[in-house]
């Protein structure tokens, strides 16, 4: 599975170049989380990451290529420790998996790695998620800062979500607050997204009209997207006839 990896690439080249630093051991443990969203009410809260007019962005990268052989949380900007007001904000997580092969439990596998997003809850840290537009934005409480909640402890929150799932080997989550690199990587966010997109449309076996399926550039991009298209067409194409 390699339909990520040239977003990958560009977000590891420019994170590298945003002097990206790892911040996995500035805590100890995963930071505390609950089993539902908690509600941090303005009144109650420090600041928000991707808050007013902010960028913000979100969205998750799977490989079985990547060169990553450890879980690793890495930060381009300031920490929460060191932010007094509304911030920029991206996270964005590349996973390394088992080979998951070209059919539906390769994209079923995905869809749970992107789901995960929307079930970690750490205390008094407030997640909102725009599916459409990408964007993520958090709201931290005032005791939440107090404790001295950081991303390195929040990392590892998410890390062990995403490594509960099947065929996950590997977890990197990026965090950024500087606001040039997160414009400039929130427009690989809707790449992202669309390859997961046509994914959908490949195993709902749905046309494989290229002249006039809404994912064509899609497949004219990504390498091997076309041809996981093309064959899953056939594959469907042959159950039916046998049936």
């Amino acid at each position: 599975m390699k339909l990520y990896d040239s977003i990958i690439t560009t977000v590891l080249d420019e994170t590298k170049k945003a002097g990206v630093i790892e911040i996995t051991d500035n805590a100890n443990k995963p930071w505390p989380v609950t089993e539902n969203s908690e509600l941090v009410m303005m009144r109650d809260s420090a600041f928000e990451l991707g808050g007013g007019m902010n960028p913000s962005t979100n969205y998750t990268l799977v490989s079985t290529e990547v060169s990553m052989d450890e879980d690793g949380v890495f930060l381009v900007g300031k920490d929460i420790s060191e932010l007094s007001s509304d911030c920029p904000f991206a996270r964005i997580v590349i996973i390394k998996t088992e080979e998951i092969g070209e059919s539906e439990e390769a994209y079923d596998a995905i869809r749970n790695m992107e789901f995960a997003r929307y079930h970690v809850f750490p205390e008094g840290y407030m997640v909102r998620v725009s599916s459409q537009s990408n964007q993520e934005q958090v709201r931290l409480s005032n005791v939440a800062v107090r404790k001295g909640i950081n991303f390195s402890a929040v990392g590892k929150a998410y890390i062990d979500k995403y490594k509960a799932i099947d065929h996950v080997l590997n977890v990197r989550i990026i965090f950024i607050t500087d606001k040039e690199l997160v414009e400039n990587l929130s427009q690989y966010a809707k790449k992202a997204d669309d390859i997961t997109k046509s994914l959908t449309h490949i195993y709902d076996g749905l046309a494989t009209d290229c002249g006039h399926c809404d994912f064509k550039q899609v497949c004219d991009e990504v390498e091997g997207m076309k041809e996981m298209h093309l064959g899953m067409a056939n594959k469907k194409k042959k159950e039916k006839t046998e049936t």
